[in-house]
């Protein structure tokens, strides 16, 4: 099947939003630039490790090579969450993510692949390929800040839902919750 890898290199605006209430909220990346948008679906625990991720790798990158520059952390400041941008059309949703460092350029690869059968999944290229045939892909390359700026943004995103029950970790319903450690309902 022919693909579509869309390319943004780098993106004007690259952010993690979601449409609707906490507990029925659908998570989606958006990267706009050169006059284009590409909106995917991703599921809430995709942005959180995602974000944990780049953090990592950037930290490692940093500890291991005097150019690259890590900008200092801020004061800790709560970021107004950026809204997506309509029309809200996703292109996919987006089954695996690949990361890569650039070090040409100083800048970290995104890859965000259609979501696959397993079957399909075997004859795929491999990532951060423009092989013709393949899942179709979403690709952002972003500046070290950018990418931090991204990370932070997207794990206040995946936090701001609703609060976890103390006893089990799960999601609290405004109705209740049946919790796994208790016998009673919890109101």
């Amino acid at each position: 099947m022919a693909r579509k890898i869309l390319t943004f290199d780098p993106p004007d605006r690259f952010i993690a939003g979601t449409l609707g209430e906490p507990g029925k909220r659908v998570f989606h990346l958006q990267a706009i630039g050169g006059g284009r948008a590409a909106t995917v679906v991703v599921e809430k625990t995709q942005v959180a490790i995602l974000a944990r991720r780049i953090a990592e790798m950037l930290k490692d990158l940093g500890e291991g090579s005097s150019a690259l520059k890590i900008p200092a952390a801020d004061s800790p400041l709560a970021l107004t969450q950026p809204r997506l941008s309509e029309p809200v059309d996703p292109a996919f949703r987006v089954g695996t993510i690949a990361l890569a460092w650039d070090p040409s350029v100083n800048r970290l690869i995104l890859e965000f692949r259609d979501d696959m059968s397993e079957e399909e999944a075997s004859d795929a290229p491999p990532p951060i390929n423009d092989a013709p045939d393949g899942p179709d892909v979403l690709r952002v390359s972003l500046t070290v800040a950018t990418a931090l700026a991204f990370a932070e943004q997207s794990l206040q995103l995946a936090a701001a839902g609703r609060p976890p029950c103390p006893n089990c970790g799960v999601p609290l319903e405004a109705t209740g919750h049946r919790c796994a450690r208790k016998a009673a309902y919890l109101n």
